[in-house]
C-alpha cells in the first residue's frame, strides 16, 4: 500500500498556523510545501542598502485575544505597540484630516463639513423610517453616511483601491475595514480635533527590528516538515497525488490550501463546469508597490495618509520609518506607495515610477532639494479580493467542492477573503481544529 501524507500548500501565515496547531495536537506527519525560497508569503520583507521594505506595507492588530497572545509569544522582546498616527490628505484644500474621515471632519472648510453633516442627517432618518437595505458598496455607503461623506471622500476613494465601481461590489466584507462611528462621534469630530480616535488599527503593532518577517520567521521554526522551492504544478483529487514543477510527486490523503482560488483550474484538470465558471467569476486587484528611499530624516510624523484625489496615482502612503527607525539607514526616511491595479483598470508600468515620484513631490512629502538614492518596486497580483455581487456564490461553490475531496482552503487566497494577517493566522488555526475534530 502506498504510504500517503497529510500535506499544506503554502507557507505563508495560514499554512504555518495550520501546521503548527496541527503538529502541536500530535499530527506530526503532515508536509509543508511552498513554491518561494523563505516561508512567509506576503509576510516577507526585503533588505537593500540598508532599507527595508515589506512586501506591501504590513501592520499587525487584532481583536482576537488567541491570535494576540500568539503574536506576542512569537516576536517576544521585538513586539512594538503604538499609536496611530494615520491621516488623509486632501490637496485641494492643502490640508490633512485624521483617518477616519467620517470621524474627523474638522479642520475642513465649513461648507464641506455641513454637508457632510446634513448628509449624515438625511441618512439617519432614511434609517429610522426603514428605508436603509443597501444591495451594493455604494449604496452601503450613501445609505450609512449619507451623500456628502460618501461623495467628499468614500466613492472616490473606493473607485481608487477597487479600482471597479462601487455599485457594483457587495458590502459583506466591511466589518472593522471601515470604522462606523455613531452620530454623536461623528458630530463631535466635525466639532473639534480634540476627540478619542476610533477603529481596529487606533493602536498597532510592528517589530522593533527587521520589518514584519521576524513574523513568519518565528512561527516557520516551530513548524517541522517545510520544504522550500516545492513549487506545485498539479493536483490529482481522483488519485489524491500532488505533483511539483521539478517532475516529483506525492500522494496526500488529506490537504490544507493557500493558493489563490482563481488559480485552481491551472492546478485540476476537469473541474466541474460550476466549479470552473465560479473560479473564473473571482476578481481581485494587484498592487504595484513603489518605494523610495530619501536622504533626509524624518520627512513626516505621520505612519500612514490615505489619497482620494485623481492627482495620486496611489492610494495610501506609508512612512516607514515611524513603524520602526530599523527600517531605514541613520539620517534618512522611505515611502511606500501602494498603486492598484486590475484587468479594469491595467497599470503602465513605464510611467509608474516617474508619475509617483511627481505626485509624492505635489503631497509635499518629497521636496525639490530632496535627494532620492533608492526606488524599489514590487508587483503583487493578486493583492486583494475584490467582493463583486457574486463573490459570495462562488466562494461557496469552490469550497464545497474542495472540501468534499477532503481539501481544506485557508487564507487570504484560499478562503478568498479580506484578510489581515491576525485573520490568516486564526484561518489557519480554525481549519487545523476542524480536522482534528472529526479525526477523533
Amino acid at each position: 500500500m502506498v504510504e500517503r501524507h497529510d500535506v499544506i500548500l503554502g507557507a505563508g501565515l495560514a499554512g504555518l498556523s495550520a501546521a503548527y496547531t496541527l503538529q502541536n495536537a500530535g499530527q506530526s506527519e503532515w508536509q509543508v510545501y511552498e513554491r518561494n525560497a523563505e516561508p512567509g508569503g506576503l509576510a516577507r520583507t526585503v533588505k537593500i542598502d540598508g532599507y527595508r521594505f515589506d512586501y506591501g506595507p504590513h501592520i499587525l492588530f487584532t481583536i482576537d485575544d488567541e491570535i494576540r497572545e500568539l503574536i506576542q509569544d512569537l516576536l517576544g522582546e521585538n513586539f512594538h505597540a503604538q499609536d496611530r498616527e494615520a491621516y488623509i490628505y486632501h490637496h485641494a484644500h492643502d490640508l490633512y484630516t485624521r483617518f477616519p474621515f467620517q470621524a474627523h471632519l474638522y479642520g475642513l472648510p465649513t461648507n464641506i463639513v455641513a454637508d457632510c453633516l446634513h448628509g449624515l442627517l438625511r441618512a439617519v432618518e432614511s434609517q429610522a423610517r426603514g428605508e436603509f437595505r443597501p444591495k451594493n458598496y455604494l449604496e452601503w455607503m450613501r445609505g450609512f453616511f449619507g451623500d456628502g461623506i460618501a461623495d467628499h471622500l468614500m466613492v472616490p476613494y473606493a473607485k481608487k483601491i477597487w479600482t471597479i465601481e462601487p455599485d457594483l461590489m457587495d458590502f459583506s466584507w466591511i466589518g472593522r475595514r471601515v470604522p462606523t462611528p455613531d452620530v454623536e462621534r461623528i458630530i463631535r469630530g466635525a466639532l473639534s480635533n480634540d476627540v478619542a480616535q476610533v477603529g481596529a488599527t487606533s493602536q498597532f503593532w510592528y517589530t522593533k527590528c527587521g520589518g514584519i518577517e521576524p513574523l513568519p520567521r518565528a512561527l516557520a521554526a516551530r513548524v517541522e516538515n517545510i520544504h522550500l522551492e516545492r513549487a506545485a504544478m498539479k493536483i490529482d483529487l481522483s488519485e489524491k497525488r500532488l505533483f511539483f514543477e521539478d517532475g516529483n510527486s506525492v500522494p496526500f490523503r488529506r490537504m490544507v490550501y493557500s493558493l489563490p482560488l482563481p488559480f485552481l483550474p491551472r492546478m485540476i484538470a476537469n473541474l466541474p463546469p460550476e466549479v470552473e465558471r465560479a473560479c473564473a467569476g473571482l476578481e481581485y486587484q494587484g498592487i504595484y508597490c513603489i518605494n523610495v528611499g530619501i536622504d533626509r530624516e524624518r520627512i513626516s510624523d505621520k505612519h500612514w495618509i490615505y489619497f482620494y484625489e485623481d492627482l495620486f496615482p496611489f492610494h495610501r502612503v506609508s512612512l516607514t520609518a515611524n513603524f520602526s527607525p530599523d527600517t531605514v539607514p541613520p539620517g534618512k526616511s522611505a515611502i511606500a506607495t501602494e498603486v492598484a491595479f486590475s484587468k479594469y483598470r491595467p497599470i503602465e508600468l513605464e510611467n509608474a515610477v516617474e508619475s509617483t515620484i511627481e505626485a509624492l513631490k505635489a503631497s509635499g512629502l518629497i521636496r525639490e532639494d530632496d535627494t532620492i538614492e533608492l526606488v524599489h518596486t514590487e508587483k503583487i497580483s493578486p493583492a486583494y479580493v475584490i467582493y463583486d455581487l457574486d463573490h459570495a456564490r462562488n466562494v461557496e461553490t469552490i469550497r464545497g467542492f474542495l472540501r468534499e475531496n477532503d481539501v481544506w482552503t485557508v487564507g487570504r487566497f484560499g478562503e478568498w477573503q479580506y484578510f489581515n494577517m491576525d485573520h490568516s493566522l486564526r484561518s489557519g488555526r480554525r481549519a487545523a481544529e476542524e480536522i482534528l475534530a472529526l479525526s477523533t
